[in-house]
């Protein structure tokens, strides 16, 4: 399996197979993820690693999971499996202007939530403490800005997108990092500009 398509594909997975009990697991296991064996989880993972196994691919898979199943309820679980999968890549779709992609990171959605909440300084504080987290900080700080962003309405988060930054979190550069920033202050620039028109 090619790995841009991993993630997509686990996000289908995660949504054909998990049972309200998984994401009660799932939603557990966020503490410290990778952890516990999940069934729903290593039944992927299973098919994607060899005898080597990468710790920290381990608990992305395990940390994106989890978030996904706190913003998802059991009810909601049989109409996720007849809803149609997330909106292709940028550059899979139709030709989308440059810079498009960045609408998928999570720093463009914790911009909307920000903007949504009249620019709370201790957002944007929180949001650049999540930037500057490591192996042990990501979870926890991650996994509150999942809950900040799932309690406003129509903030969207890609998972697949998510998953794939979060594989490469601790790339010496930091490029998933400085796409993040982008993001957020780019979101940020676009609305005022806006508002000055």
């Amino acid at each position: 399996m090619q790995a841009s398509s991993r993630e997509q594909a686990f996000m289908q997975y995660l949504r054909r197979r998990s049972e309200p009990a998984d994401l009660a697991k799932l939603r557990r296991a966020l503490g410290d993820p990778g952890q516990e064996v999940i069934p729903v989880v290593e039944g992927f993972l299973g098919r994607i690693q060899d005898e080597r196994e990468d710790r920290w691919e381990r608990t992305c898979y395990y940390l994106v999971a989890g978030l996904w199943a706190l913003t998802v309820s059991s009810s909601e679980l049989e109409q996720l499996r007849r809803q149609p999968e997330e909106e292709p890549e940028t550059g899979q779709a139709e030709k989308k202007p440059v810079g498009a992609g960045y609408r998928r990171t999570l720093g463009h959605a914790i911009a909307q939530l920000y903007l949504a909440r009249d620019q709370p300084k201790s957002l944007e504080q929180r949001f650049i403490a999540l930037l500057d987290a490591d192996e042990e900080q990501l979870p926890y700080r991650i996994r509150q800005m999942v809950q900040l962003l799932k309690s406003e309405e129509g903030i969207r988060i890609y998972w697949s997108e998510l998953l794939r930054d979060l594989l490469a979190w601790n790339s010496e550069r930091k490029p998933v990092q400085q796409k993040w920033a982008r993001a957020f202050y780019r979101t940020l620039a676009k609305e005022a500009e806006g508002e000055e028109e």
